[in-house]
């Protein structure tokens, strides 16, 4: 008994686990790796640095050998050109300048033919560029030619030379070696880093690039290492009583390497200046999370704790809150209600009007929909209420229940089979309800949470039912406005109907706001979001939607918040269909991206039509589909989900079943 007292006591409330949450989440990263820091000594630091820096040479190095590469295979090539096989005829000379104003790219300044002798047969060059393209010639043509020394900052000069066919001379390209200055500026690497491209070809070495103004600044042994040319490595060195961290790597191509380094003080400063910025994100991380908890008390647990109050207070329960946490109370007590409840058969005395409640089917935001029983007629029926806003006055209530019951009398005037039929409206005290005709099936949304999506010959078929449904709908002036999975039903006997015709006309009607627009965004027309009215081409566009998410899985217009889904609902791009179903017909294709057009003209004329289109395709594919729920059956919405369901193929479709039917 004691032990049991003692574990109580040690239950976490809901406040405190989800601040151990976030702390586990957002806080022990940050303190591992300020832990981390803290303790990282030289060495390690030191180490860390010095691969950096390997990197950075080895990288430059490697683009460095392309680039020259790049520019003696251009010479080697232009070598071999049959254009050149009379250096000195007037077509070599036109080739060679066309090919100097195509190679602009390659930083080429001047092309240039000498005889065997190494006499100038012709040289062309970039304008203002015949100076630097001299200086070059003068040199001689054999080999790789840098001209130094180097001034930090400005780019050199690169000459590639390559052999004319059959002994004729030579072909000499001078470029500008902007792009290996390039390189050799270490932008990715600390602002006190630098990075020095050497040849070493050149006795005690010579700078060809790079941020480096002198090699007498760097120390002694590393320029011995680094110009035997022999292998990549990196190791601290000290000159004039500073520490420097160096890396080098050499080129394959040409007797040049690369020098990475960094004096050892700035790395150290960075390390601090981390340690430091790791610390600030602790402090951060700390009140972040008070402040969710904060959140978490105000919108989460408070909530959770009056809930469980009402509930005790419901259920007639006595006394202080439970020990323990608050989704523990919270369940204690709602199992106390249903005792409670069950124990005093309270529902069976719930009536609204004249029709018995039996148990709530499901609630959303436009109502709640419950099993209902008409004891005058002996048979069930679904009551849905509809909660109109509070704030309304009572001459602008009565107006819009007046709406509300000439649509309803309309809808139960259709008496269609793909439309749900309407018994019965009532006017209660908090909310109007309507009693209508109680589906045994499931929804098409709760089907497609199954299945994902649709055959197209399934869908054919479904699409003509729901057409032929708003088709009846629109004849007596009546437009849908919610068109969606969810207000499709899909009874045990086969039906397709459509649901809830009106509803959300009737809630936009009554709210405070009226600049606020009822629907389902992704489903809306893009005329609705534009501020238009929502009319039967409004319902086509949702039709569309509907349609082609059966066929995808996938809504055409996607987003992760809802302006996301608007926008790309009014200028997003819509991926075809063929690219996603590839068994689809061209027919069915067009439809669907007819129904999902922007502009109201260019949608199909009518449900009508739509209807028809789908009738006719459907019969020339020899299909007609109905709906087999299986057996065992549980509640979802207002119509009964079945546990199974498939949709079984028989020989042609049905354009005008019998009403008793509720086929389609």
């Amino acid at each position: 008994m004691k032990l049991s007292r003692f574990r109580s006591g040690l239950r976490f409330g809901l406040l405190p686990r989800v601040a151990l949450a976030l702390a586990a989440v957002g806080l022990l990263p940050l303190l591992m790796v300020s832990l981390g820091l803290v303790r990282m000594n030289r060495e390690a630091m030191y180490d860390q640095v010095l691969r950096t820096h390997i990197v950075a040479a080895s990288t430059a190095a490697d683009r460095i050998d392309a680039i020259l590469d790049t520019r003696a295979a251009l010479a080697r090539g232009t070598a071999g050109s049959p254009e050149l096989a009379d250096p000195g005829s007037p077509q070599a000379q036109a080739f060679l300048r066309r090919s100097l104003e195509q190679w602009g790219e390659l930083g080429v300044l001047a092309v240039a033919v000498v005889n065997p002798a190494g006499e100038l047969v012709f040289r062309a060059q970039v304008r203002g560029e015949g100076e630097r393209a001299e200086a070059a010639l003068r040199q001689g043509v054999t080999g790789l030619y840098v001209p130094g020394p180097m001034v930090p900052g400005q780019s050199p000069v690169l000459r590639f030379t390559a052999p004319l066919a059959q002994g004729a001379g030579s072909l000499v390209l001078v470029c500008s070696g902007a792009p290996v200055a390039e390189v050799a500026r270490p932008r990715e690497l600390d602002r006190e880093a630098q990075l020095v491209v050497v040849d070493r070809a050149v006795s005690g070495g010579r700078i060809v690039a790079g941020t480096v103004s002198s090699l007498a600044s760097l120390p002694r042994s590393l320029l011995d290492v680094a110009l035997s040319g022999k292998i990549v490595g990196a190791s601290p060195y000290t000159t004039g009583g500073q520490t420097i961290l160096a890396a080098y790597a050499p080129l394959a191509g040409v007797d040049w390497v690369v020098v990475s380094l960094q004096p050892s003080a700035s790395a150290e400063a960075v390390a601090v200046n981390l340690r430091w910025r790791t610390l600030k994100a602790v402090g951060a991380a700390l009140l972040l999370i008070a402040a969710l908890s904060a959140a978490a008390w105000t919108f989460l647990v408070r909530p959770i704790r009056s809930l469980a109050a009402a509930q005790r207070g419901l259920a007639g329960a006595s006394g202080a809150r439970p020990a323990g946490d608050e989704i523990s109370d919270l369940r204690q007590t709602f199992e106390i209600l249903q005792r409670s409840l069950a124990a005093r058969s309270t529902l069976d005395n719930v009536f609204l009007g004249r029709y018995q409640v039996i148990e709530a089917l499901g609630a959303g935001a436009m109502g709640t929909v419950f099993r209902g029983w008409d004891p005058r007629l002996q048979r069930p029926v679904a009551l849905k209420t509809i909660k109109l806003a509070g704030s309304l006055e009572e001459e602008r209530r009565k107006d819009l229940l007046a709406t509300l019951t000439r649509e309803a009398v309309t809808v139960a005037r259709l008496n269609h089979p793909n439309v749900v039929a309407v018994y019965d409206l009532e006017d209660a005290p908090e909310a109007a309800f309507i009693a209508m005709e109680l589906v045994d099936g499931m929804t098409l949304e709760s089907l497609l949470g199954r299945r994902h999506k649709l055959s197209p010959d399934e869908v054919i078929s479904l699409g003509a039912g729901i057409a032929r449904g708003l088709a009846a709908a629109h004849a007596q002036g009546i437009v849908h406005r919610d068109v969606k999975p969810a207000n499709v039903l899909l009874g045990q006997d086969g039906s397709i109907k459509v649901s809830d015709f009106g509803i959300a006309g009737l809630l936009a009607a009554s709210a405070d706001d009226a600049e606020t627009i009822f629907g389902t965004p992704g489903y809306l027309p893009p005329e609705s979001l534009r501020g238009g009215m929502h009319g039967k081409p409004g319902d086509l566009f949702s039709l569309g939607v509907v349609l082609y998410m059966c066929l995808t899985g996938a809504m055409p217009f996607r987003g992760t918040e809802v302006g996301d889904i608007l926008r790309n609902t009014l200028f997003g791009q819509v991926r075809p269909l063929g690219r996603q179903v590839p068994d689809i017909p061209p027919e069915l294709e067009s439809l669907v991206e007819h129904l999902l057009e922007r502009e109201v003209e260019r949608r199909p004329s009518s449900a009508e039509a739509v209807a028809a289109e789908l009738e006719t395709l459907a019969m020339a594919r020899g299909l007609r589909w109905r709906f087999d729920p299986g057996t065992a059956a549980e509640s979802h919405g207002y119509a009964t989900e079945p546990m199974k369901a498939q949709w079984v193929p028989t020989t042609r479709l049905e354009i005008n079943p019998p009403r008793t039917a509720g086929r389609s």
